[in-house]
């Protein structure tokens, strides 16, 4: 909780593409709706309020930080059953110009095989520093 009661979001790290379908350098072009909603294999512990940071797994880089707007929801899709609606909040457009992953502090390697992982308030911090250095304004 913070001083007024409220309670902090939680911080994640969200990979987003995979070895066999990663996401073009161009992702804002090709898939925008990356940044109203995203998926999940299970049901995350992500709550409304709650910040993501996006991972293009494939690049390693971090492209974009969005908000949660609501519980995660269930649907029909064969590899990402759950969603969440989310709200962006910086973006970079293309994946060249986005900061390696390692600039928030985090190893690639704590990605591996999953889809996304927590992360402390430190390394949210040091996202959104590398996201608006080169993020679209």
């Amino acid at each position: 909780m913070s001083r007024a009661g409220v309670p902090e979001p939680g911080y994640w790290l969200k990979a987003v593409g995979h070895a066999r379908g990663p996401l073009a350098e161009d992702w804002l072009d090709q898939r925008p709706e990356l940044l109203r909603r995203t998926g999940f294999p299970r049901r995350p512990r992500i709550t409304p309020g709650d910040r993501l940071v996006l991972y293009a797994s494939v690049w390693r880089r971090v492209f974009a930080i969005v908000q949660v707007l609501g519980e995660p929801e269930p649907r029909e899709h064969p590899r990402w059953p759950w969603t969440v609606a989310t709200e962006p909040l910086l973006v970079v457009p293309t994946l060249d110009a986005a900061p390696p992953v390692e600039a928030i502090g985090v190893a690639a390697r704590s990605m591996s095989q999953q889809s996304h992982i927590h992360i402390r308030a430190e390394h949210y911090d040091l996202a959104v520093e590398a996201l608006a250095s080169v993020a679209a304004r």
